[in-house]
């Protein structure tokens, strides 16, 4: 089975990002990941079945970024 995430940052501080993740711009849910730590957080469901394999590697993806310092403006994973 294919996956694709689309991941597009929504905001950041000083403290953290937040990026909206989902299959497409129509189905998108949040997550937040702290700079200093590297832990992420969802803060809402995408709305479709697969959700939590959505957010695990929305998540993934975000911690590669955050490991090099970077927080891009819009990535994605696809495997």
């Amino acid at each position: 089975m294919a996956f694709y995430v689309l991941i597009l940052k929504d905001k950041e501080d000083d403290t953290g990002v937040t990026y909206c993740f989902g299959p497409n711009e129509d189905h998108l849910g949040s997550l937040w990941l702290d700079k200093s730590s590297g832990e992420v957080k969802e803060l809402q469901e995408t709305p479709t079945q697969n959700s939590q394999a959505l957010f695990q590697r929305a998540a993934v993806k975000v911690r590669q970024y955050w490991k090099k310092g970077l927080f891009p403006e819009k990535t994605c994973w696809a495997s």
